[in-house]
C-alpha cells in the first residue's frame, strides 16, 4: 500500500490503476477509500481494489465528468487498445473545460469548520475521506494558516512510517502518525477566494479556500465535489422539471447550479406529494450597459394544488435560489397545515370513540 500512496503523492493522482498478470486493468485504488480504510502500510492493494470503467477518449471531458458522478470515484483510468495509459481526474476535467463562473463562491463551496493546528492527523483523515476533499483548511482563531493536502496526508500515513521504520527512528505504527498534530503536514496555500466573489477557473480546478469578509474560513471549493454538484446522475431525466431562459450569457457553472437546485427541490416535493410539473422561467432585463437584472418565477403544479413565487436580482443563481426556496416554503406550509388538520381530526375521532 505504501507504493500506491507514494505514487499518488508523486504524481498527484486520486486513483492508481492496478493491472493483472496479463497487464489488463483489474481495478483502481481510490485515495478516499485508502484513507477510509486505515490499513497498515504493508497491506496489499487487492484488499481495497474497486472496479472502474475505463475512459477511452480523455478529450471527451463532459463524458468523463458524468462517469465520475456515476461511479463515485475521484478519478478514472485511461485505457487505449487494452493498455492502461494514465489517469484522468476531476481536476484535469475542470482545468480542461476552463469553466468560468459569475456565481459567488458561496454557491460552489462545501461549507465546513477549519481544523486547528493542534488537531490530530486522524481528524484531517476523517474529514478528507468522508467528504471527499482535495484540501483541508487549517486555521488559528478562524484565520487561515494553511491546508493539509490529501496527497500529503496519504504520504504521511502510508509512506512515511515505512521509511522511518527502516531508518530505525520509530516503529511503522499507523496510530502513532494518526495522533500527530496536523501542523506537521500543513503547507501554505495561495488560492483563497471571498465568499461573495466568483472564483477564477484555476480556483475551481485546483480547489480553493473560501473566506468571509473578515478573512475567516467558511468552506472550500473541491473539484471532485463540484463535479458531483454540476452533473446530477439521474434526477434530471426522471423529474418533470422545465427551466426556461438559460441563454449563452449565463455561464455553464451557473446554469448547472440552477439545474441542480431545481432538480433537488423537485425531488423533495415529489417525495411528499404527486408532482405534475416544476417550472422555472428566467427573464433577463437589460439595465445599464451589459449588466442584466433577472426576474424569476417558479411554479409547482401538484395533482391537487398550484404554488408559485417570484424573485428579482442581479445574479441569476441567487435569484433562482430565492424564487425556488420561496415556492418550496409555500408548498411546505400548506403540507404542514394539512398534516396538522389530519392529526387533529384523528385525535377528535379518538376522543369521540370513548
Amino acid at each position: 500500500m505504501s507504493v500506491i500512496a507514494s505514487r499518488m503523492w508523486e504524481l498527484e493522482v486520486p486513483v492508481v490503476p492496478v493491472v493483472d498478470s496479463e497487464s489488463k486493468l483489474a481495478g483502481v485504488v481510490s485515495i478516499f477509500t485508502l484513507l477510509r480504510s486505515r490499513l497498515q502500510p504493508g497491506t496489499k492493494a487487492k484488499s481495497i481494489l474497486e472496479k472502474a470503467p475505463a475512459v477511452e477518449d480523455p478529450s471527451d471531458l463532459l463524458g468523463a465528468a458524468r462517469l465520475f458522478v456515476k461511479t463515485g470515484l475521484p478519478g478514472l483510468p485511461v485505457v487505449r487498445e487494452g493498455r492502461v495509459e494514465g489517469v484522468i481526474s476531476a481536476r484535469v476535467v475542470l482545468k480542461g473545460l476552463s469553466l468560468r463562473s459569475t456565481a459567488p463562491s458561496r454557491h460552489l463551496m462545501h461549507q465546513l469548520q477549519p481544523l486547528s493546528p493542534e488537531d490530530s492527523v486522524e481528524k484531517a483523515r476523517k474529514l478528507a475521506a468522508e467528504v471527499g476533499l482535495r484540501i483541508v483548511p487549517v486555521a488559528r482563531e478562524g484565520r487561515l494558516e494553511g491546508v493539509v493536502r490529501v496527497y500529503d496526508l496519504v504520504n504521511f500515513l502510508y509512506s512515511t512510517p515505512l521509511r522511518r521504520e527502516r531508518l530505525g527512528e520509530v516503529r511503522g505504527d499507523a496510530e502513532y502518525f494518526l495522533d500527530q498534530p496536523v501542523k506537521k503536514i500543513v503547507v501554505p496555500y495561495p488560492r483563497v477566494v471571498r465568499v461573495d466573489a466568483p472564483p477564477s477557473p484555476d480556483d475551481i480546478a485546483e480547489g480553493s479556500v473560501v473566506v468571509d469578509e473578515n478573512g475567516g474560513v467558511v468552506g472550500v471549493i473541491s473539484p471532485y465535489l463540484l463535479l458531483r454538484r454540476l452533473f446530477p446522475a439521474v434526477e434530471e431525466a426522471a423529474l418533470p422539471v422545465r427551466i426556461e431562459g438559460l441563454d449563452e450569457r449565463i455561464d455553464l457553472i451557473s446554469q448547472r447550479l440552477i439545474v441542480r437546485k431545481c432538480t433537488e427541490t423537485a425531488r423533495d416535493i415529489s417525495r411528499r406529494a404527486r408532482l405534475l410539473s416544476f417550472n422555472v422561467v428566467v427573464k433577463p432585463r437589460e439595465r445599464g450597459g451589459e449588466r442584466r437584472r433577472y426576474e424569476v418565477r417558479a411554479t409547482v403544479k401538484l395533482d391537487v394544488d398550484v404554488f408559485s413565487a417570484s424573485a428579482e436580482g442581479w445574479d441569476p443563481v441567487s435569484t433562482v435560489y430565492d424564487a425556488v426556496d420561496a415556492v418550496y416554503r409555500s408548498f411546505s406550509k400548506t403540507k404542514d397545515r394539512s398534516r396538522d388538520r389530519r392529526i387533529d381530526l384523528a385525535r377528535l375521532r379518538k376522543r369521540l370513540s370513548f
